[in-house]
């Protein structure tokens, strides 16, 4: 989702890769637009809608959420990540890149951090990738992997098999 960064990325980098984004439909508008403007328009589907309220798009065999789960609270999170697991293929991958907590040699820094932006944000927090592979089992994925990155203090990576 967002404004196609990561989906850009990673169209750039497989010409045959087809494109679905999906967020609140003013975002996905100027997604849309950016995407169409790097030239991948012809191979870009754009859904306009609430991932708590509206169902994601089928599918697909690979789902991204990127810098998505930690702003909201348990709940949500768990019923996007179902709604993630029903809306993709079978044999499916949705992939996790995410601020985790617990980041080996950067605790401190990560939990002031976090603190603030989630104290400005009024929900989320961050996650262990512990909890997050917990939390991606639960809602069905199996073969929950860590991947290494090269920024760890950023973002982490998971991968989960549908």
């Amino acid at each position: 989702g967002g404004e196609g960064v990561f989906l850009g990325e990673a169209a750039a980098r497989h010409p045959s890769l087809q494109l679905h984004l999906f967020d609140l439909p003013a975002v996905a508008a100027r997604g849309k637009a950016a995407l169409a403007a790097k030239g991948f328009g012809d191979r870009l589907t754009v859904t306009g809608g609430d991932f708590f309220r509206d169902p994601l798009p089928t599918g697909a065999d690979l789902i991204s959420l990127v810098r998505v789960l930690h702003d909201h609270d348990d709940a949500p999170v768990r019923a996007l990540l179902r709604k993630a697991h029903a809306a993709l293929a079978p044999g499916g991958t949705l992939l996790v890149i995410e601020p985790m907590a617990g980041v080996a040699g950067a605790e401190m820094v990560g939990e002031a951090y976090f603190a603030l932006y989630l104290l400005a944000m009024g929900s989320g927090r961050a996650r262990t990738p512990d909890e997050l592979a917990a939390m991606l089992r639960e809602a069905g994925f199996r073969e929950v992997s860590a991947r290494p990155v090269r920024s760890p203090i950023r973002t982490g990576v998971l991968v989960a098999r549908k």
